[in-house]
């Protein structure tokens, strides 16, 4: 039996306890915590007496000089990446960030040179990819493709309305401590405020569904179309594809889901809140005229955060490939960019033809 990962945690905020933290406590059997960090001490401080951690420090140059430690789960809010993440991998250590790898496809570039240049694990935590739910379906997906049983893939929508991403999860300890200061990530020259703004809320509230859109077409698409509500794009081997961005408002449910259509039936991933400790559920159509059959196959336990915490433990293992690497992540930020200069085009587009003459 290997080794337990010895890990470190680099953030232990809201996302950092709930999403993250909680989960690898859970997974004793296969890493062990040494070291907490953050720049709210007491809070650190706290955390780790509760759950057995030995050290805490809230300097992170501290935590990367530790020889022990194999890998870090560094939950920073995203603009901090490009600072961190640098020093995290080229103190030998592989790393675990969260959604977005950065704003700006430049400086993912340069996040996946870093990685590159040490050999280091970036794993980019879209943990939708994670769902078991998602894991079942594309198994599915995989295997009428190679089989040819349910003909073509021809289609695949994702929608994601606002809703209640927690799902009334616990909230997470915090002290009255003030966060450490977060400096603006470099931007492209010449950007301006707004369409920087639109970027940040862009790669922050939509890149998991412009990360999965690939996951589950298994190959590169480009934007056709784009504006406030919903971007059409075509795959490489051209398969058509929507995200529905905000279609409606959902105040007290979670209604995200994805659905991959073949010519003879269909796949549909309904995806639980970000935080709800569930699995999402999984629906699959075979046409087969008579014969034909609807499937609700039975779902682990398990939620995605918990599921994605397995997945990179397992990675730095060497046991399976990481879901999701920087050098995947930074795509998602090219089309991020793709949206927003196109989105941009549309609404002046319909200004105009709101005020002809």
């Amino acid at each position: 039996m290997p080794e337990k990962v010895k890990i470190g945690f680099i953030g232990v905020g809201h996302m950092g306890q709930l999403a993250h933290l909680h989960n690898y406590v859970q997974l004793s059997e296969l890493c062990e915590i040494t070291t907490l960090c953050d720049v709210k001490i007491n809070q650190a401080k706290i955390l780790a007496n509760r759950f057995g951690i030995p050290k805490v420090t809230a300097d992170y140059r501290e935590l990367l000089a530790d020889p022990e430690i194999e890998a870090v789960i560094c939950i920073q809010y995203f603009e901090n990446h490009v600072v961190l993440v640098p020093d995290v991998l080229r103190a030998g250590k592989h790393v675990m960030t969260e959604k977005p790898l950065c704003v700006f496809p430049e400086n993912g570039d340069k996040l996946v040179a870093v990685a590159k240049e040490t050999g280091k694990l970036h794993m980019v935590g879209n943990h939708k990819r994670s769902d078991p739910a998602t894991e079942h379906a594309l198994d599915i997906i995989n295997k009428w493709k190679q089989s040819g049983e349910m003909g073509k893939m021809t289609y695949v929508r994702l929608s994601m309305p606002p809703g209640n991403w927690r799902k009334d999860c616990d909230m997470p300890f915090m002290t009255s401590e003030p966060p450490g200061p977060v400096p603006p990530e470099p931007g492209p020259d010449g950007i301006d405020k707004i369409t920087r703004n639109k970027m940040i809320w862009f790669v922050n509230y939509y890149i998991h569904q412009v990360n999965l859109m690939r996951y589950l077409l298994g190959e590169d698409y480009r934007l056709t179309y784009a504006d406030r509500y919903f971007f059409s794009a075509k795959s490489e081997s051209g398969v058509n594809c929507i995200l529905e961005l905000e279609p409606f408002n959902t105040s007290v449910d979670w209604q995200e889901h994805a659905l991959v259509c073949f010519e003879k039936g269909w796949v549909r991933i309904d995806l639980a809140a970000p935080l709800a400790p569930v699995s999402g559920t999984v629906t699959v159509y075979e046409d087969k005229g008579w014969d034909s059959v609807f499937s609700y196959p039975v779902m682990p336990n398990v939620c995605a955060m918990r599921n994605q915490a397995k997945n990179f433990l397992l990675a730095v293992r060497g046991e399976r490939p990481a879901p999701c690497v920087s050098s995947e992540a930074v795509k998602d930020l090219r089309i991020a960019e793709d949206y927003i200069r196109m989105a941009q085009v549309g609404e002046k587009a319909s200004y105009e033809n709101r005020h002809k003459k």
